[in-house]
């Protein structure tokens, strides 16, 4: 005679140990996804510190103002009325334009003026200057 195994049934379970895995490592590929996202895409400055400096809304204007004075906008070297009239027509189909400075630390101010004079000539007033948080001179947080 052939003995047959007494078969339990099983109770069906969701194993959720994998799904919880899965969920932190979905939740740290986002995270690290949106910082890399927000970073500004502009020739390397060294930019002044300034203590009440704030996370300025999306731009895509950005210029750099390299320590010999010169211009870039974005990652591509340009003259300066070449970046005005390229602003100004920017400026012209877009009610919410707004353009950056990223002017590097130690780059005359005179030079700075001057393109923030250029840009209120051209009718460009929505004009931010890029800061990295830190001290004041007197190193005070």
């Amino acid at each position: 005679m052939i003995r047959l195994r007494n078969r339990k049934k099983r109770e069906i379970g969701i194993m959720i140990s994998p799904m919880i895995d899965m969920s932190f490592l979905l939740l740290v590929f986002f995270i690290v996804t949106t910082m890399n996202m927000s970073e500004v895409k502009t020739v390397p400055v060294q930019l002044p510190a300034a203590t009440q400096a704030q996370l300025q809304q999306e731009s895509r204007f950005n210029v750099a103002v390299k320590e010999d004075g010169s211009l870039y906008l974005g990652t591509t070297p340009i003259a300066r009325q070449a970046l005005i009239d390229q602003a100004r027509k920017a400026a012209a189909g877009n009610p919410r334009f707004s353009m950056v400075i990223y002017g590097d630390g130690r780059v005359p101010y005179q030079k700075v003026l001057g393109l923030l004079d250029a840009c209120k000539a051209a009718g460009i007033t929505r004009v931010g200057l890029a800061a990295e948080k830190g001290s004041d001179a007197h190193g005070n947080p």
